[in-house]
């Protein structure tokens, strides 16, 4: 008697939140091609209860993983209009332009929602959806960073969170699909060299929001927003609907005629006092990069608060925007290319050459070897130990040979960790593929030193992993 009674309760709570949601039936989903696959993993990890959804924002669509890689790689004739033209001479900016209106075709007019254009397909990275900052239902926003006073504009006094999507192409939708060909374990040699990694004619697109506000940030005027479920501050876990504002928009193009790394990196920045129609097109190049220059080792950052854009003609590898539609930009080390939301004691290679699992090498520099970059230079700036992270390396080889690579994709690397967090927590165990052969771990954030390899009290380590002081 008792099991019908809550047999019933059941089903009329059921109805009642089918009732209260608004819910409609839905039509199954159509097969995928025959040369495409979904494997099956989760759209998002952060998003209000259901009912709430439906009561204050069923109007809005909810963020969905373009997940049906291609399982043949894209004939090399479809690459994009982009190669053909050269990125290291005085067309360099109509590269860029090029790239940008090749990202924006079919995603502007469907909010980036990939499953809506009929231009051409983009795909995301899956199993960015895990742990606190994994990505929220409304656009698949994840966490990415926070940016202190001053350093995106003068007349900032706040500090702020930035929020990130990226969207790639048909050939770096093929990537993916050899990665997590088997969704229960990844083929981490199927990212890279010699036979893995991103093939040429990839194009990754990224989006960054922030939660600063044009009263703070002028060049964010007549924005572009989007509501998204983040926390109140980046160090928060909680989750609130709030207004997320675009600023910056970044780019990669794996470019064979890149000789030295294969990549071509370049980064837009919003300027709303542009009012264009559309404001998409606010959007305004920084410039782009295809190497560290290496070579170069004066030791030089712009401090914030940027109040002009320093062109650095020493740079062989690197090509910046002089228009004045551009708002003053701090950039990376001495000149290099980075967008506002970057550190100005890096660069957008610099950060992503170390892109490898699992990561050995810190993500900026060694901790502690850079002082607030606000102030001073960095003291070890042009040493032996900074330029580890300018070197120029090839795509889809790692900054270690204990790792694996992950081709400059910091988010694949993400998401292979996140993998593997998940992995751990669930089975309460190591395994081999996190280790990846490596016999210590020489500079990993929050794991070791590279000064003497003892370990760090306060590392925060896979679940798997316990360290005896």
């Amino acid at each position: 008697m008792f099991y019908k009674i809550r047999s019933f309760a059941v089903a009329s709570l059921v109805m009642v939140m089918l009732t209260a949601c608004n819910l409609q039936p839905v039509a199954p989903a159509p097969p995928a091609p025959a040369n495409e696959r979904r494997p099956g993993f989760p759209d998002f990890g952060h998003m209000p209860d259901p009912i709430t959804y439906h009561k204050l924002y069923g109007d809005k669509p909810v963020f969905k993983l373009s997940q049906n890689y291609p399982q043949t790689k894209p004939a090399a004739n479809s690459k994009a209009s982009v190669f053909n033209i050269a990125f290291d001479g005085d067309k360099w900016l109509d590269y860029a332009v090029a790239v940008r209106d090749y990202c924006f075709a079919g995603n502007i007019e469907h909010d980036w929602r990939p499953e809506l254009n009929t231009v051409r397909k983009w795909y995301h990275i899956p199993w960015l959806h895990w742990g606190p900052g994994g990505t929220e239902g409304f656009h698949g926003l994840i966490r990415e960073a926070s940016v202190g006073p001053n350093q995106l504009s003068a007349g900032q006094t706040g500090t702020f969170q930035i929020y990130a999507v990226t969207v790639i192409n048909d050939f770096g939708g093929y990537a993916m699909g050899q990665l997590w060909k088997d969704p229960s374990y990844p083929n981490r040699q199927g990212m890279q060299a010699p036979n893995g990694g991103f093939p040429p004619g990839t194009i990754i697109c990224k989006l960054l929001f922030t939660t600063a506000t044009p009263d703070q940030v002028d060049y964010l005027v007549n924005p572009i927003e989007w509501d998204a479920f983040i926390t109140p501050t980046f160090t928060d876990t909680r989750r609130i609907i709030s207004k997320v504002r675009l600023i910056q928009m970044d780019w990669m193009v794996r470019d064979e005629r890149s000789k030295e790394t294969g990549w071509v990196f370049g980064t837009f920045a919003y300027n709303g006092a542009l009012k264009n129609a559309n404001p998409w097109y606010n959007l305004v190049p920084v410039g782009l990069m295809w190497g560290n220059d290496p070579q170069n080792t004066t030791n030089l950052v712009t401090l914030y608060p940027a109040t002009k854009t320093f062109i650095n003609p020493e740079l062989k590898q690197t090509r910046i925007n002089p228009s004045p539609d551009l708002p003053p930009q701090h950039l990376g080390w001495n000149g290099r290319l980075n967008g506002p939301a970057d550190l100005n004691t890096s660069s957008c290679m610099s950060c992503h050459s170390v892109a490898e699992y699992p990561q050995l090498t810190n993500l900026v520099l060694f901790p502690g070897m850079v002082p607030p970059p606000t102030t001073t230079t960095p003291a070890l700036g042009g040493t032996k130990e900074w330029m580890i992270w300018f070197q120029n390396i090839r795509a889809a080889t790692p900054i270690d040979k204990e790792a694996t690579s992950t081709d400059y994709s910091l988010q694949v690397q993400m998401s292979i960790a996140n993998f593997w967090d998940w992995k751990d927590g669930s089975k309460g165990g190591c395994w081999d593929e996190e280790f990846g052969g490596a016999k210590a771990f020489r500079v990993q954030r929050g794991g070791f030193t590279a000064a003497n390899a003892t370990p760090n009290p306060n590392a925060t380590l896979p679940t798997c992993v316990s360290i005896q002081q």
